[in-house]
């Protein structure tokens, strides 16, 4: 989950280079790859290697048009074209404004026909399509679930069926690392 909408970009970029924010998208790949889609796949008995993605645009209005927003875009969007691919099962971008949805029919006019069918963009009355992919607990209430999102809540963490195995191995982490616990060898790929 993604608030964008939310987000200074331009204050992100003072902070910190377009090398960190990379490192950060294939440091979050790798966890879905390397560990995530694992537990996923022996928790639900079958092979699974896509993700469900939500991107919220509410609170940015025309600052989502700015040259820093689409930098940012294009750095996340780049990485899984070029090194991740077949990773993108189903995209929900929300609370977009008409100005997004009118650059969105242009936009889509250059993308792959099979990444096309994966992307929903919705202003509003998205929350039942939602719930169809996630359980409404582990949905924030602004987006039609029942968490509260309080400290342990579902934002700011990463909830899903591997957090009961990733509790069992408490990591500390800095910038540069991932907290990824060590995969069991029956699990491995």
């Amino acid at each position: 989950m993604e608030l964008i909408g939310s987000m200074n970009i331009d204050e992100v970029f003072k902070r910190t280079t377009k090398e960190r924010i990379v490192q950060y998208y294939i440091r979050q790949y790798e966890r879905q790859r390397l560990y995530i889609y694992p537990v996923c796949c022996k928790l639900a008995g079958k092979k699974i290697e896509t993700g469900f993605t939500i991107i919220d645009l509410k609170g940015g209005s025309s600052s989502l048009l700015s040259p820093s927003v689409q930098g940012f875009i294009k750095i996340a969007s780049q990485i899984c074209q070029d090194y991740y691919p077949e990773t993108l099962g189903v995209m929900y971008i929300v609370n977009v404004s008409w100005i997004i949805k009118a650059g969105w029919w242009v936009i889509k006019a250059f993308l792959d026909a099979k990444t096309v069918s994966k992307i929903h963009i919705k202003g509003s009355g998205f929350e039942k399509e939602i719930l169809e992919f996630v359980d409404p607990e582990n949905l924030p209430k602004f987006l039609g679930g029942t968490c509260e999102c309080q400290p342990g809540g579902c934002v700011g963490t990463d909830p899903g069926p591997w957090r009961s195995y990733f509790d069992k191995f408490p990591q500390e982490t800095d910038s540069e690392s991932v907290p990824c616990p060590p995969l069991p060898e029956k699990w491995k790929p």
